[in-house]
């Protein structure tokens, strides 16, 4: 009985969380009540000793801080680069580049480039905000656009600067470094996925729909044609290398802007061989691309700095993507003259989106820490063992569900990551690559969680909230079929 007791009291916050999540009860509100789940089981029924709970608090607490940091900044920079105009001319430039001719290497360079550029810099679905619109005007239809912007998000491990990957290596106890080397090794299945499915959608057979006005028209091929499928394999295969040497050398951080910006450079190189010279980049162009500068030279050139000097004690905070970003954000409200009423308003409205979003991140770190500290997730670890290797297989699909429940990687990787590394250690199984496993699975699976579907689709479709049934197959057909591959290369290298 005491064992059944202890069972039903450790999975009780996960439970709650899923269920209230399944009746679309808003995630702080789920994550809130699965914390207050957990709280009751650790004090009734687990009783962890105070020095474990201070040595927990010591450990976790500047992680918590950090990622709070990072997301505010990550709001800040958003709304500064929406307020001051700067995303615009970032996204106007790009879209010259593909205003005549074969639309499909534009299509990708939007796709595997400016979005998950977007997402790594900010987060939030940033990227599918500012592609979506610009689909359209590619002359694809409107729910096409969603779903191929969905799409690109593809390193959201890397997204808002990696506070989620932070979050499962933490609590995971494993080397934030080495989970996202890991991390970049396992994303080729899913940059793989995403890009033929991209390619089947744009290029399928459907009539041109019109878009809304200004924009061009175009009949879609009825089929990949050979160079496309080339360029796509180009594409992959750069992202994919450039993303695992960056984890490799600089570290998580930066990776997802390095990886996404080598596309962009390689899509720039081809569209300057196949048409002549670029559209010339305008004063605006340029200013608004210093504050990504200041972000990426920043985090290298610090990280490079303290590398030679032997990482001195307590100059960690240097590297840190809170600080850039940050940074950054303040760079992007003084390269322009912010328009309206001046600073103050846009600081409230940065805020005022930053609570809410810190705030589902923390309560979901909050369950994380209270079932690892109390002995919670070690139980479920132990219990998981008696299913063997399966149990190892299987976390990337325990990472999609989180990940498409929670629309979040960091929600997916707090509930999760401590009873994975548990398991994986009590099977004699590697737990980092089970972690990894996790990681990118729980990422990808946001493409189909309900907040960031809605949020995709209100951008172009005025009203809406939900995709046809048959843009949502195409998206779960993707994820589904990435996770299976992931957790096969999973179960192989575990």
């Amino acid at each position: 009985m005491s064992q059944l007791l202890s069972t039903g009291v450790a999975v009780a916050p996960v439970l709650v969380v899923l269920a209230l999540l399944s009746l679309r009860v808003p995630s702080l509100a789920a994550g809130a009540a699965g914390l207050v789940a957990a709280l009751a089981g650790a004090v009734t029924v687990f009783r962890p000793d105070d020095d474990e709970v201070a040595a927990a608090v010591a450990r976790l607490g500047p992680t918590v801080l950090e990622v709070a940091l990072i997301l505010l900044g990550g709001v800040l920079l958003a709304t500064a680069l929406s307020a001051t105009g700067s995303r615009d001319h970032i996204a106007g430039w790009l879209e010259r580049i593909g205003s005549g001719g074969d639309p499909v290497p534009a299509i990708l360079l939007l796709v595997f480039g400016l979005t998950p550029f977007m997402e790594s810099v900010t987060g939030f679905g940033l990227g599918v905000v500012i592609t979506a619109p610009l689909l359209v005007r590619m002359g694809l239809s409107p729910v096409r656009a969603v779903v191929v912007g969905l799409l690109g998000l593809v390193l959201v491990p890397w997204g808002s600067l990696g506070p989620g990957t932070l979050v499962a290596a933490e609590l995971g106890g494993r080397d934030v470094d080495a989970l996202g080397y890991w991390s970049a090794l396992l994303s080729l299945p899913i940059l793989v996925v995403s890009m033929v499915t991209v390619l089947v959608v744009v290029t399928g057979r459907s009539p041109a729909r019109p878009g809304p006005p200004g924009a061009r028209r175009r009949s879609a091929p009825t089929r990949p044609a050979a160079r496309h499928i080339a360029l796509g394999a180009a594409v992959v295969a750069t992202q994919w290398a450039v993303l695992v040497a960056s984890n490799a050398v600089v570290g998580v951080a930066p990776s997802g802007i390095v990886a996404s910006a080598a596309v962009i450079a390689l899509l720039l190189a081809v569209a300057r061989v196949r048409h002549g010279a670029l559209p010339a980049a305008t004063g605006g162009v340029l200013r608004a691309l210093v504050p990504f500068g200041v972000l990426l030279a920043g985090i290298l050139a610090t990280t490079g700095a303290l590398s030679l000097a032997g990482h001195p004690p307590g100059t960690g905070w240097l590297t840190s993507p809170a600080l850039w970003v940050l940074v950054a954000a303040l760079v992007a409200l003084r390269v322009y003259a912010t328009p309206g009423a001046g600073l103050g308003p846009l600081l409230r409205t940065a805020v005022g989106t930053w609570v809410p979003v810190a705030g589902n991140a923390i309560v979901f770190m909050a369950i994380g820490i209270v079932m690892a500290t109390a002995g919670m997730a070690a139980h479920l670890a132990g219990l998981a063992t008696g299913l063997g290797p399966a149990a190892v297989a299987l976390t990337p699909a325990v990472g999609a569900l989180g990940g498409y429940l929670t629309g979040t990687n960091t929600g997916a990787a707090a509930m999760f990551s401590a009873a994975t590394t548990g398991t994986a250690a009590g099977l004699g199984a590697d737990g980092l690559i089970a972690l990894a496993g996790q990681n990118v699975g729980g990422s990808f699976a946001i493409i189909v969680s309900p907040p960031r579907v809605a949020l995709a689709v209100g951008v172009v479709l005025a009203g809406r909230t939900r995709l046809p049934g048959g843009a949502t197959r195409t998206l779960a057909t993707a994820v589904v079929s990435a996770t299976i591959v992931l957790c096969a290369v999973t179960a192989v290298l575990t």
